[in-house]
């Protein structure tokens, strides 16, 4: 079943039967995404949604109509709800590079594409880029060469970082967001960060809301369990004080929390002023993970702000098989790891933190989680906490010999 939207200020659709699993249903307001519900399997009609909306998502709606007019604000009818915002933003002025990094994922590379035509966002303030990495084929190509917007840039060597850094050189926007292949953009998406980086100067960093694309499959079902790409529907602003001593790794070491490298943007001068994405991180080197991870941080570290941003949301396909959320669960584990592993090499005076913060990670959201496994064990799967396990203590091990990688690879 797809994801399906609820704007309170439209007309609701009508909820089909759901056959299998939960259908979702994210209510929306001016943009605005307020929260989920989950409609009867058998499905409602747009009156019962109406009802079951009201019902679930009262504080957020009630809160959103007080900051647009607070005399008016009422639940009592939602179709009276005005179509315009009061506080949309004013017109775009920056320019923004969209970088699609994809590798060999040809065949699923169009849904993405296509969603990124119809993004909401002046043409002339669009850049649209795709980096093929480590290509094998043609394939890569031959797809985006059937959108007359987009551009195509090759990156011979692998690594997913590699690829974000030619993005971030090619890139003729001075603002750089980015997405991944198995990823759909919602059409205000690039609007949405444009605005976020206008309201916070101080920023150099915004993420968003990462939504499930699909909820068909057991393994689907279980990542959103686990906790999933979704960090909630309240806008944050994360900042250190640098200048005051303040530790950027005891306060948000645990840079997940965040966002995903599926949904984040940069000011282009964040990366000629602090360095490009650790080429030894993230998928197609030995850590699998941990590029973005190292780069909120280090926006964090700066003393810039980061922005996290519901409204700048897009939709993730889940991995479908059990067997890939598996290896997904263990690289999990080695690409935190590894994130920590360089973070405590590269800022020595964070170094002390940085230990704290894996210590008390493995034991509570590893050891902790598998021992009450054996006291709930429906929960979640014993064999995928294990993974996790597992894979954090390889990755203590995994960002030197992706540096070691990299040295043999520029000698050869």
């Amino acid at each position: 079943m797809k994801l399906i939207y609820a704007d309170l200020d439209a007309a609701l659709p009508a909820v089909p039967l759901c056959v299998r699993g939960d259908q979702w249903i994210v209510a929306r307001l001016h943009g605005e995404p307020l929260g989920i519900v989950h409609p009867p399997r058998e499905g409602c009609t747009p009156g019962e949604l109406a009802r079951l909306v009201a019902s679930q998502c009262a504080w957020p709606i009630l809160r959103h109509l007080v900051a647009d007019d607070p005399f008016a604000a009422t639940l009592d009818d939602l179709a009276a709800i005005p179509a315009a915002c009061p506080h949309a933003p004013g017109p775009p002025r920056a320019t923004v590079t969209v970088a699609v990094c994809t590798r060999n994922r040809a065949a699923q590379l169009s849904g993405c594409l296509d969603a990124l035509t119809r993004l909401d966002y002046p043409s002339e303030l669009l850049d649209l880029l795709v980096i093929d990495n480590a290509p094998v084929d043609a394939s890569t190509r031959d797809v985006v060469a059937r959108y007359p917007r987009i551009r195509y840039v090759s990156e011979p060597a692998p690594g997913l970082d590699r690829a974000r850094n030619t993005a971030a050189r090619a890139a003729r926007g001075e603002v750089i967001a980015y997405t991944d292949d198995d990823v759909s953009v919602d059409e205000g998406w690039v609007k949405s960060i444009a605005a976020a980086f206008d309201e916070e100067p101080h920023a150099m960093c915004v993420t968003g809301l990462v939504l499930p694309d699909e909820i068909d499959t057991d393994a689907q079902r279980l990542f959103e369990r686990y906790g999933g790409f979704g960090r909630g529907f309240e806008r944050a602003v994360y900042r250190v004080d640098v200048e005051g001593g303040q530790s950027a790794a005891a306060r948000y070491g645990g840079t997940g929390r965040f966002g995903t490298g599926a949904n984040m943007a940069f000011r282009r001068r964040f990366f000629e002023a602090q360095g490009y994405f650790d080429p030894a991180l993230d998928v197609g080197t030995p850590t699998n993970g941990g590029g973005d991870l190292e780069m909120f941080f280090r926006v964090l570290k700066s003393g810039a702000a980061l922005v996290y941003e519901p409204r700048a949301t897009v939709r993730h396909r889940h991995r479908r098989e059990y067997a890939d959320l598996k290896m997904q669960m263990a690289n999990n584990g080695i690409g935190f790891y590894s994130y920590l592993v360089r973070t405590a090499q590269a800022h020595p005076d964070e170094r002390r933190q940085i230990v704290r913060l894996g210590v008390w990670w493995f034991w509570w959201w590893n050891v902790r989680r598998l021992l009450r496994s054996f006291v709930k064990p429906a929960a979640f799967p014993r064999d995928l906490i294990v993974a996790e396990l597992t894979g954090s203590l390889a990755g203590l091990r995994r960002y030197q010999r992706a540096r070691r990688w990299l040295a043999t690879e520029a000698v050869s």
